[in-house]
């Protein structure tokens, strides 16, 4: 059950009210204390017709931090030391910001030697409520073995959840119900 992600997407729910979704202003980050070492907060900066928007780390969770050896605060996302990670990154952020709803990926993250699994979910916030400029991101390990993809074929092909989706999959179906 990735229950901090459900949590976190009900008060991203809650928070956008009538809106496609919140700005970063109506949420309160001890609301989601819970969550806060797997969150990161992104910088969406794009022109009218900008295909390559710019990516900068806001803030990046203490988890995170320890994971990758470094704050990574207020840096260019291209910097990001693991490039696998960042090319999913990347590709997500992209489908958020054309799709305008939330999305999810399952990953896997190397801790020392062994990798884990775990789903990464996007929700977008805008300052003024139709052009986003953030995404709010967070990431949660997937302990049920029955629901780790498998990671040879994610590696062949990176699996992208659209919202839409969320209540097909296995993994997510319990944070649309």
């Amino acid at each position: 059950m990735i229950a901090t992600l459900k949590k976190l997407h009900s008060y991203w729910s809650e928070k956008k009210q009538q809106r496609p979704f919140p700005a970063r202003k109506d949420l309160d980050p001890l609301d989601f204390h819970y969550a806060l070492g797997d969150v990161s907060l992104i910088d969406v900066e794009q022109g009218e017709n900008d295909h390559n928007p710019i990516y900068k780390v806001r803030l990046l969770g203490s988890n995170i931090q320890e994971r990758i050896g470094s704050s990574f605060s207020n840096r260019n996302l291209d910097d990001f030391p693991e490039q696998d990670s960042l090319d999913k990154m990347r590709l997500a952020y992209k489908k958020v910001l054309k799709t305008g709803e939330p999305l999810a990926y399952p990953s896997f993250f190397k801790y020392g030697e062994k990798e884990q699994p775990f789903v990464c979910c996007i929700w977008p916030l805008s300052t003024n409520g139709e052009k986003i400029d953030m995404l709010l991101c967070c990431r949660e390990q997937i302990f049920d073995r029955a629901l780790v993809p498998n990671q040879s074929q994610l590696a062949k092909e990176p699996e992208i959840w659209p919202y839409q989706q969320w209540g097909n999959t296995s993994l997510l179906s319990p944070m649309v119900h």
